[in-house]
């Protein structure tokens, strides 16, 4: 059975990745270009094994570099997505920084917003509606969470800017590293609703073409889910 990362083991392992992206730095490493295997990195940073691969998994799901099987982790190539990383890995698992980044999410999915109200048509929306159906049933308190976010996905495609698009693929990832107390929060049936509730009436405010207030409801929805952070 698979152990439990400790949280000791996940904070040194931010620590340990912007030491092995420092190492890619130095040693001026290109796309392509093959890491040491895991052990190596281990004995020259002077930490142990688990330690490292939990810091390797956080730059190959921040898409810095890739595994290719049996024969190691390379460099990925260079993208508009690798500068965006750069700006929002926060140094050291920062709190502040991360409470920032959720500021960031907030705005782009406010622009899309904005965006998308100018073309929007009705049936467009239909897709997000049926996901608002999937996440009334029995189902757990983390596929609820992973339908919220399919939706507001969802939401920001209809912009059709790939610009937001992937700066919010970007950002999403790097939500799926850090926000755990978010993931492991146990729902209220009363939480479950007001959510259900605001994300009907933001897409009916949507369909009905009133910006201000679909704007002013993301926000009320929105912000308050990270408050853990």
């Amino acid at each position: 059975m698979k152990q439990p990362i400790s949280n000791e083991i996940k904070s040194l392992s931010w620590i340990v990745s912007d030491r092995i992206k420092q190492y890619m730095i130095d040693q001026q490493l290109k796309p392509g270009d093959r890491l040491p295997p895991e052990r190596a990195l281990a004995e020259a940073l002077a930490v142990s094994r688990p330690v490292v691969r939990e810091a390797l998994s956080h730059l190959e799901t921040l898409g810095l570099i890739e595994k290719h099987q049996g024969r190691g982790l390379f460099v990925k190539e260079q993208n508009l997505s690798r500068l965006f990383q750069e700006m929002l890995l926060p140094p050291n698992h920062d709190k502040q920084a991360f409470k920032q980044v959720v500021e960031f999410r907030f705005m782009i999915e406010q622009a899309a917003l904005s965006h998308l109200m100018n073309h929007i048509q009705t049936e467009q929306l239909q897709p997000l509606y049926k996901i608002i159906e999937q996440s009334e049933g029995n189902i757990s308190d983390s596929e609820f969470v992973r339908l919220d976010h399919e939706l507001h996905r969802q939401l920001i495609r209809l912009s059709s800017n790939p610009y937001l698009i992937e700066l919010t693929t970007v950002i999403d990832n790097f939500f799926a590293l850090i926000e755990q107390p978010v993931r492991d929060k146990t729902l209220s049936m009363e939480e479950r609703k007001q959510s259900i509730r605001q994300h009907r009436q933001l897409l009916d405010f949507i369909e009905q073409g009133q910006k201000g207030r679909a704007i002013e409801l993301l926000e009320e929805h929105l912000l308050p889910i990270y408050s853990d952070f």
